[in-house]
């Protein structure tokens, strides 16, 4: 939480002066007053602004910034919000939903409600209602600080005991997200700031659990306690703790928020954001360009390219910070059962060529274990890499070790399984990886190598229209291809993705014993030595098995109205998460008060 000097009786009288003179006269780039360009407008900087402004009709020329332009730098010096910020999105899941109490959670871009923490693009867990935190020696008790004087939206304080009222109520209802906390068995209240989970195994990363596992918010006790469905039902005031509350809201179209300026962390220099519906991306691109809004995320790269140079207009790029895409395999499925079959398959998957197709100067061949380099750092197994590279000799050799024979036929190749049955692979397309075509695109490429190469018969269905189908199908079909958050491959206990347990099978259906257990270890194990070792050891394991293969990783793009904000580029990079971009950007124009 950042502090703020008390300006000085006079600077204040001038300040409210030019406070209630506002009108609407564009500037360019940079903030008024801001002269010497650091983002900051400090006491002095708009003392001499006033005083250029106060002294102009004895000067020679005009002044430099008219009444608005003085108005906009008070704000910002005063850290008081300041027009509006208009966010383009691209389906209804990102307008208003119900209070994120169940299924996803609580986002990381959420700015009405909190948990405890939330986390940035370094992968480091950032204070939200907390203001610190820490464990105990054996990782077992976490305790929480909730920052004094904090208060829910309609004024009512923020305490301990909401905490312990939303692990409850989470349990009470049977809630989903019940699941994510299954390993705390008991939330304590020490006074009205100070809050103690209790869990029944060593957990290192339990902040990060909350964060992202998904997200668990913390919500009052005093509306909640009243809602006995919350199926059916939900707090129509969408009260939280954040730094922006709700306003109002357009069915199917919009809705917006203003700053709490009773927010108990820095109160956002922005006074009004509003999420829009647009329903494709080429129309978020016309409304950036026409100024209808200010922030658009998750471009296409080539989207992003075309914006690059475009007047009043920023592109921040995300290196590695968008999607993974991978072949992954259901280890219960013929043939993707047999480990030789995948090995084959592992050295015919020409990632230079898929990242060629899909954008080279977006994505980057990945040929780890499972953990991308640019996100994981020094926890990828660098003795892992590489190895599997495409070598379709290699491939057919492995076919043949497996009991796979490659036939010629009417000049054709055509591979055969130990059965004697034509090997025949359906690969249904649609989920996470089919945004801008990029699984189509990886299947062009393993067409050309698995079916022209390897005689493998490959069938390619379309469900790119019915994601409850293609759920269905993913779970029936040997071979998919999948598109993930790079988050997914930042860390080694996201190598957790893994493990089968009692609760169910993962997601690849993969089943290794040494694997489930020393999963267990790690989410055991605190020193960051021992957690290094153990995560080599599992994705030694991984690149043995091949429940998937890697392809690439691809760079995320967000552009931004750069001659009316200040900010976006920093903060994007250093921090991520909606939270502490819409929370910090600064407006830079008098446009922005609309």
């Amino acid at each position: 939480m950042s502090e703020r000097r008390g300006p000085s009786a006079f600077f204040v009288c001038c300040s409210i002066l030019f406070l209630i003179l506002i009108c609407c006269m564009p500037v360019s780039a940079g903030i008024p007053c801001d002269t010497n360009g650091d983002g900051v407008v400090s006491e002095d900087e708009l003392s001499t602004g006033i005083l250029d402004y106060l002294n102009a009709p004895s000067a020679a020329g005009p002044a430099t910034l008219d009444k608005a332009d003085l108005s906009l730098a008070a704000h910002n010096t005063l850290h008081i919000p300041y027009g509006q910020l208009v966010v383009a999105v691209d389906s209804e899941n990102e307008l208003l939903p119900r209070a994120y109490i169940d299924e996803k959670g609580v986002p990381e871009d959420s700015l009405i409600y909190e948990g405890f923490v939330t986390r940035a693009r370094d992968k480091e867990d950032l204070g939200w209602l907390a203001s610190s935190w820490e464990h105990s020696a054996d990782g077992k008790t976490w305790t929480f600080h909730i920052p004094s004087g904090s208060t829910w939206q309609d004024g009512v304080p923020v305490t301990a005991n909401d905490a312990v009222f939303s692990y409850q109520y989470l349990n009470d209802k049977g809630l989903k997200n019940r699941n994510v906390l299954s390993n705390v068995t008991n939330v304590t209240a020490l006074n009205n700031t100070t809050v103690v989970y209790s869990l029944d195994i060593c957990m290192p990363q339990f902040p990060d659990l909350l964060a992202t596992g998904p997200g668990i918010a913390i919500f009052p006790e005093h509306i909640w306690s009243s809602i006995s469905n919350p199926n059916k039902e939900s707090d129509p005031d969408y009260i939280g703790s954040g730094p922006f509350m709700y306003n109002s809201s357009i069915s199917g179209d919009s809705y917006k928020l203003e700053a709490y300026r009773g927010y108990h962390g820095s109160v956002p220099y922005v006074n009004t954001i509003v999420r829009k519906l647009y329903s494709s991306e080429d129309t978020r691109v016309l409304a950036l360009k026409n100024g209808d809004v200010d922030f658009v995320s998750d471009l296409a790269p080539a989207t992003a390219h075309s914006l690059q140079g475009v007047n009043g207009i920023g592109v921040t790029t995300i290196p590695a910070g968008g999607k993974s895409f991978e072949v992954a395999f259901n280890l219960d499925i013929y043939p993707a059962n047999n480990t030789l079959f995948r090995e084959a398959l592992s050295h015919a998957v020409n990632r230079d060529r898929m990242c060629q197709l899909i954008d080279r100067q977006a994505t980057e061949a990945t040929s780890t274990a499972f953990l991308i380099p640019a996100l994981a750092g020094d926890q990828v197994n660098n003795a892992t890499n590489d190895r599997y590279g495409y070598d379709l000799t290699a491939a057919k050799a492995l076919l043949a070790q497996a009991g796979f024979t490659l036939k010629t036929e009417n000049g054709k190749n055509i591979l055969y399984g130990p059965d004697s049955q034509v090997v025949t692979i359906t690969i249904p397309l649609g989920g996470k990886a089919s945004a801008n075509g990029v699984d189509e695109k990886i299947v062009q490429v393993l067409k050309e190598d698995w079916e022209t190469a390897l005689g493998i018969t490959l069938t390619v269905e379309n469900l790119k229209a019915d994601d409850d189908q293609y759920d269905k199908r993913i779970d029936g079909d040997a071979v998919r291809i999948d598109g993930m958050p790079s988050y997914f491959h930042d860390d080694i206990a996201r190598l957790n993705n893994f493990q089968s347990s009692p609760l169910g099978k993962n997601y690849y259906h993969f089943d290794n014993g040494s694997f489930n257990e020393l999963i267990d270890t790690l989410q055991n194990t605190v020193e960051e030595s021992q957690r290094k070792a153990i995560g080599d050891q599992l994705q030694e394991i991984l690149v043995e098995q091949i429940p998937c293969i890697p392809v690439c990783s691809m760079d995320a793009f967000d552009a931004y109205r750069s001659d009316r904000f200040y900010g976006f580029d920093s903060l994007i990079h250093k921090d991520g998460g909606d939270i502490n971009i819409f929370s910090h950007v600064k407006p830079a124009s008098t446009e922005v008060n609309r």
